[in-house]
């Protein structure tokens, strides 16, 4: 099964590496981590076959330097002797693939945006930088990066490769021009974009209230919770939808009526459609207008901060919110420190009429690892991203012993999970508690979360780190991985030519027309206006530029 790739395949493909270029040695060992390490212990030869030459951790065949434009923000947990450039990571990789990584530069944030731009606009490039879709388009029409299909096919590990396969073909097509590969994407977990509903299950039993399916059950759920514990209504945010991480967010009750603000879609007919236009989403907004009015909603949320709820949630005084499934780690973390009978669960809610919830998906790659044009071996560049997403896959368990491990100190800065990297986890790790499966199947994060789960389990919220790890992917992520959820997949994620000059002020006009709506400072029919206004403002020669870019 596609799920098990990354706890089970891993280790074997990489243990038949280890066989054919060690000549059976024995190198690769039994820990799992070392398998990379262990499949090229030496240089490759003049004379070794075009097989062995192809081995995806096989090392280059003469020393080579990449120089990287480096998004790094300064990890301040290294320790002495360890750089962002140089520190157990890119030391291992850099020892298996005889390559030398320099940074040419490092920028974080909006620098690293500034910067980027200013070295495209110099021609001055580093071997390898990471862009976002428009840079690459505007790259490659330049002739500035390398057709990276040859080398991609040739020297792509097996568990690089399926995890790619892992987006149904999304990321590899999005770094496709014109038939060429044109970039490395990168591959985020889906699972981000998901929210789930939040709720203390404590309070829940307490007040004998049943556990939420619908959108009823949820509005007499916070009704209960602020009449009987004190509490607020249900948390919300300023950021009313968002196509990734949306903590407090409302997505899932749009969702519910059909609904999906902020994406791309193809209505009943075919047609190419702007979400937040549609008839579906004035009627969730009316939903949530009258959800507000009658207080179910938390009366202030469209003036507090994100942190601000969080404060509510630690200190008792919300109980039901939507959120990520990555929740445990922050903030409810803190809420079973100040209260150790906080009992929070996650719910597949508010369910449709076919018993599912209905939720979107964010795009699984949005950014893309170039390689400057005439670099002399961008098969160095192919394995060094091997390495990159085994080691991930692995925490860098037998790798890193003093240094803290972060993906971002490995040398490319370009997120390589699986698209259902996070749900694939839970699931390993539950078939392994149901009896279904030995622990020794378990590597990497999952082989933690287990761990996690069983201190967790001898003393309940003792440790709070072990409850935060199993609980957000035993309780979290593992409702994501049933056929509980219809999961809409936009058209179309990126950026027109028209969006780079208007897209800002019609966000800013949908974001506030939403708000007015939901308060009451405004009727329901000021949506008419604003998807009149959208349309003239320039979004109707958007949506022409989007069906064009997708009929490509």
């Amino acid at each position: 099964m596609r799920i098990r790739l990354a706890i089970g395949i891993l280790a074997a493909t990489v243990a038949l590496a280890a066989c054919s270029s060690n000549g059976g040695n024995g190198e690769s060992g039994s820990n799992p981590a070392s398998s990379p390490a262990g499949a090229n212990s030496g240089q490759a030869s003049p004379s070794a076959s075009s097989e062995e030459q192809a081995d995806p951790y096989g090392p280059v065949a003469k020393p080579v330097t990449i120089t990287i434009g480096k998004n790094a923000s300064q990890n301040t947990d290294l320790p002495a002797g360890s750089t962002i450039e140089d520190n157990e990571l890119t030391r291992y990789i850099s020892q298996k693939l005889n390559v030398t990584f320099k940074d040419a530069w490092q920028a974080s944030g909006d620098g690293y945006t500034q910067k980027v731009s200013l070295t495209l606009a110099s021609g001055d490039l580093p071997d390898v930088m990471v862009v976002n879709k428009q840079q690459l388009v505007q790259m490659t029409n330049a002739g500035l990066i390398e057709d990276l299909t040859d080398s991609f096919n040739k020297y792509v590990s097996p568990n690089l490769k399926a995890a790619y396969d892992s987006t149904n073909g999304y990321s590899l097509q999005s770094a496709t021009i014109d038939g060429k590969l044109m970039g490395l994407p990168n591959i985020n977990p889906g699972a981000d974009a998901e929210n789930l509903l939040w709720v203390r299950k404590d309070w829940l039993d307490e007040l004998g209230l049943q556990e939420p399916k619908t959108l009823d059950d949820i509005i007499a759920i916070s009704k209960a919770f602020q009449e009987k514990k004190g509490a607020v209504g249900l948390l919300g945010s300023q950021t009313i939808v968002n196509v990734g991480n949306n903590p407090e967010g409302f997505d899932t009750i749009f969702s519910l009526f059909n609904s999906y603000p902020k994406m791309w879609i193809q209505d009943d007919s075919g047609k190419v459609v702007y979400g937040s236009i549609t008839p579906e989403t004035k009627t969730a907004l009316a939903k949530l207008r009258e959800m507000y009015q009658d207080g179910v909603i938390d009366k202030e949320f469209a003036v507090k901060t994100g942190d601000q709820n969080n404060e509510l949630i630690v200190s008792g005084k919300a109980g039901i919110y939507f959120g990520p499934w990555w929740e445990p780690f922050s903030p409810l973390n803190d809420s079973i420190t100040q209260d150790s009978k906080a009992e929070w669960v996650a719910y597949l809610a508010p369910l449709g009429e076919d018993g599912k919830l209905n939720t979107h998906n964010m795009a699984p790659s949005d950014a893309y690892l170039v390689v400057r044009k005439g670099f002399e071996s961008p098969e160095a560049v192919i394995k060094t991203a091997n390495y990159q997403f085994d080691i991930d896959q692995l925490q860098g368990e037998g790798i890193v012993k003093n240094d803290p491990y972060s993906w971002t100190n490995m040398p490319f800065t370009l997120l390589l999970s699986r698209y259902d990297d996070k749900e694939s986890k839970a699931l390993a790790v539950q078939k392994v508690i149901d009896g279904q499966a030995s622990a020794d199947s378990l590597q990497g994060e999952a082989a933690q979360v287990y761990q996690s789960y069983l201190k967790d389990k001898q003393n309940p919220k003792k440790d709070v780190a072990a409850w935060s790890q199993a609980h957000a992917f035993l309780t979290g992520a593992l409702p994501l991985a049933g056929d509980g959820l219809n999961k809409k997949m936009g058209v179309f994620y990126d950026v027109t030519d028209t969006m780079k000059m208007k897209w800002a002020n019609l966000q800013k006009l949908e974001t506030e027309t939403f708000l007015k709506i939901i308060l009451g400072t405004e009727p329901l029919d000021s949506f008419d206006t604003f998807v009149e206004k959208w349309k003239s403002q320039g979004g109707d020669q958007i949506t022409k530029e989007v069906e064009k870019e997708i009929a490509k």
